[in-house]
């Protein structure tokens, strides 16, 4: 395994650090991501356990990692750049002429994802958000997402969710332009790790190894088979308020919610309710926003549609 002397990643020149850990025997190349955001702590931690879990003596490949992937952001515990205000999880492929984080994305587009038979993006909810533990990927690549699918449900989170489409910007949709199967995870977050977190992380990544043939043994999921879940998981839309005020919730991440089922209430500085927000159709809830203070527009809370393996009904 070759690492920077610079292993905490708060590199001066605020680019990534990407290593490796190259099997004794030849096979595929797996890219890991870990702290796109900096507020996004499970990432990192998870990567870095995972790459000296590896022995490059039983590896057949090469697991390249980047953890923090965003150097200033992590340093500076955001979710946005310190130096251009950006979000790294919205200017993938980059440009290696372009502000900070465009050369951050880049970097980790060239010497990452590119020639990469797999991409996992390890996020998690940060500190604005609440996500349940999750596995997702996008189904709009014909073959690509087809091995996205199947890398997925061998990583066995709780929740796997399937998107219509990748957005631009993300490092899924980098990596699909290069035909590139790619998966991404996420947690709880708000700034705490949790040990059943943690230990899917790492369990889900050794999986997707032992699925691509790359190692010979890997964790057992902690639970059966997961909730299979469809749908928009762009936390920049969901539903939004229509007022400023107080978000008071009423649902957990991970609960299921029928149509018009209320999520919670914005209340005024008074304690009054002056607006609501309610589910726009069955399903289960697989973001909810952190802050109580809110402003119009703010996304508040996601729910996707509970789907199921044909011939099997829905949990």
């Amino acid at each position: 395994m070759t690492m920077s002397a610079d292993d905490e990643g708060d590199l001066p020149s605020g680019l990534p650090d990407v290593f490796e850990v190259r099997g004794a025997s030849p096979g595929p190349t797996v890219a890991v991501l870990g702290g796109v955001h900096g507020d996004e702590l499970e990432g990192v931690l998870a990567a870095r356990r995972v790459a000296r879990l590896l022995d490059p003596a039983g590896l057949r490949g090469t697991v390249r990692f980047a953890a923090p992937a965003h150097p200033a952001a992590w340093s500076a515990i955001r979710r946005t750049s310190p130096l251009d205000g950006l979000n790294l999880a919205r200017v993938f492929p980059g440009d290696p002429l372009g502000n900070p984080t465009e050369r951050v994305a880049a970097v980790l587009t060239s010497q990452l994802i590119t020639g990469a038979d797999l991409l996992i993006d390890l996020h998690s909810a940060g500190e604005g958000f609440d996500m349940p533990l999750l596995v997702g990927y996008g189904a709009d690549a014909g073959d690509v997402s087809e091995r996205s699918a199947a890398a997925a449900e061998a990583f066995a989170a709780p929740f796997l969710w399937e998107h219509p489409t990748t957005a631009p910007g993300r490092s899924l949709s980098a990596a699909t332009t290069l035909g590139i199967p790619s998966i991404y995870v996420e947690g709880r977050g708000g700034g705490q790790v949790r040990h059943a977190d943690l230990t899917c992380y790492v369990g889900g990544v050794l999986r997707v190894l032992r699925h691509l043939g790359m190692i010979d043994e890997a964790p057992a999921p902690a639970q059966p088979a997961p909730v299979r879940v469809h749908g928009d998981g762009d936390t920049d839309g969901g539903i939004e308020a229509g007022a400023a005020g107080y978000f008071v919730t009423a649902v957990e991440v991970g609960d299921s919610v029928s149509g018009g089922a209320l999520l919670g209430a914005l209340l005024d500085e008074h304690g009054e309710q002056v607006a609501d927000a309610r589910s726009p159709h069955d399903g289960v809830v697989m973001l909810l926003r952190r802050h109580s203070r809110t402003e119009v527009g703010d996304t508040l809370a996601i729910v996707a549609t509970v789907t199921a393996p044909p011939g099997e009904d829905p949990r």
